[in-house]
């Protein structure tokens, strides 16, 4: 991995590397990274009002693998990192999870997301639209991904269209890597015809 310059260098430590890869681009952005609310230049110092040091940037795509289980990318127009926390805040996002073995798991779209850069795990919100391998499409209010369980859900109303149909519910459960949806309650059914 090629290490960018300047205050991000500080952000990176090399146990957290070797656990996931992150990728920085910048999108027209000036060298170096600002860094919010610090007190100095050095960013692994605290900020003068005592939080924690937090890294902007644009134009971001984040890389997750473990082994030969899912990946896990996700592009966005901006980020705010709190390394302190492993949390980055996420905007106008991208994120696509692929299995080795089965090629893509599921695609989505959301206005915001909180990735949790140690697990790979991420909470999206705002116009969630998405795909999954099998061509069914949903859309909800919310979804939290839990990468280690392979587990996509939401239960707040959600709409999934396939070449079946429409079906609507109180939420869903999606299973990445069996490939299966399960409603929660308050299902109602459009058929093709």
């Amino acid at each position: 991995m090629i290490f960018p310059h300047g205050p991000i260098r500080a952000f990176l430590r090399p146990a957290r590397v070797r656990r996931i890869a992150l990728v920085a681009i910048l999108a027209a952005a000036p060298a170096p990274f600002p860094i919010a609310g610090a007190a100095s230049e050095h960013p692994s110092e605290k900020p003068a009002d005592g939080g924690s040091p937090e890294l902007r940037a644009t134009g971001m795509t984040f890389v997750g693998s473990r082994g030969s289980t899912s990946e896990l990318v996700v592009h966005s127009e901006a980020a705010t990192f709190h390394p302190d926390r492993d949390i980055a805040h996420l905007v106008d996002v991208r994120a696509v999870v692929t299995d080795d073995d089965e090629g893509d798991s599921f695609e989505m779209t959301c206005d915001r997301a909180e990735l949790n850069i140690e697990t790979n795990d991420f909470h999206a919100e705002g116009h969630v639209r998405g795909t999954t391998a099998d061509g069914q499409r949903y859309s909800a209010v919310w979804v939290e991904y839990d990468h280690e369980a392979g587990l996509l859900q939401t239960t707040e109303p959600v709409m999934i269209v396939d070449r079946t149909g429409t079906f609507r519910g109180n939420g869903f459960r999606y299973h990445v890597r069996e490939r299966k949806f399960h409603l929660l309650g308050g299902v109602s059914v459009e058929q093709n015809r």
